[in-house]
């Protein structure tokens, strides 16, 4: 187990046992430093005062629990001003999800990478679902500089837009897809950065090592992939590491917040590159040659 998984795991640990700590005020004001964000890098206490209406004591009483909950984060320059910590932004994701009855408890990490983070959970009536927690930014801007093209300020994106941003793509890519019968997880709701879909069992492709009939997995994966493209939808990131083959033997195309429509300048290279990478892993993993330029005429 690697030493950021553990870290990871460490501080969604401690991010919930703060959260299981909020009253209905906490939530209140980081909500409104959440907000001030958008206009400052550090949101000055006056500002928060004045939203607040509870007092200079009370609103430093509010602060200071927050603070040291690290949910926020304190900068004494010029003025007083607070920010927002990762685990501050969880907690008000989670919160919403929770009051919106979407999500009830909290489970296991699941799977911790640069760009997000995979939990389980439970909703109100005890269905297992997925809490994908979009990262943007926390060791790799590559995305982010993607996300650009979705907001109007092209040089100035923070951490926290960008994930935002990125969960709301894939939030309408489900969407769009499951409506369509594509082979993806339900979405069940998202809120800021959380995206919460339904629970997938099975292996992802890339750690399975045979197959009974690897033909037939290899089709349903290209139909599933000509059948979002039909509805305007290039996954444009697809390999065996988001392909999962369900105990039943059949594939469900997960990870989509880099999704491009069809319209897309870069869509049909998109595309290209998504039927290259699996055709090429089949090939190397189990000696099926399938002509690249045939599957993409298939497409439409």
């Amino acid at each position: 187990m690697s030493q950021f998984f553990i870290l990871s795991v460490l501080l969604m640990e401690k991010t919930i046992g703060a959260f299981k700590q909020l009253e209905v005020e906490d939530f209140r004001v980081l909500a409104i430093i959440e907000r001030g964000m958008g206009k400052y890098e550090h949101v000055p206490i006056d500002y928060i005062v004045k939203t607040y209406k509870h007092g200079l004591d009370g609103t430093i009483y509010r602060l200071d629990r927050l603070h040291s909950l690290n949910l926020l984060t304190r900068w004494t320059g010029q003025y007083i001003g607070y920010r927002l910590t990762v685990s501050g932004y969880d907690g008000l994701a989670l919160g919403s999800l929770v009051s919106s009855d979407i999500i009830d408890a909290f489970g296991h990490a699941l799977g911790l990478g640069k760009e997000s983070d995979v939990y389980d959970a439970l909703t109100p009536s005890k269905e297992r679902v997925i809490v994908k927690l979009h990262r943007l930014g926390r060791t790799s801007f590559r995305q982010i500089r993607r996300l650009r093209n979705y907001v109007g300020d092209k040089n100035n994106i923070s951490w926290l837009k960008a994930s935002r941003i990125s969960a709301e793509k894939e939030f309408e890519a489900l969407r769009i897809l499951f409506e369509a019968g594509v082979s993806v997880p339900r979405p069940k709701g998202y809120n800021r950065h959380v995206v919460v879909m339904d629970f997938v069992e099975g292996d992802e492709l890339y750690l399975i090592r045979e197959l009974r009939n690897p033909v037939k997995i290899l089709n349903e994966i290209l139909d599933n992939v000509k059948l979002a493209y039909g509805v305007g939808v290039v996954h444009s990131d697809l390999s065996e590491h988001n392909v999962i083959v369900k105990p039943d033997l059949h594939v469900v195309l997960i990870d989509w917040p880099q999704w491009v429509r069809v319209s897309h300048i870069t869509a049909s290279r998109y595309l290209r590159r998504d039927v290259y990478n699996i055709l090429r892993f089949f090939e190397r993993q189990f000696s099926i040659k399938t002509d690249l330029e045939e599957v993409l005429k298939k497409m439409g």
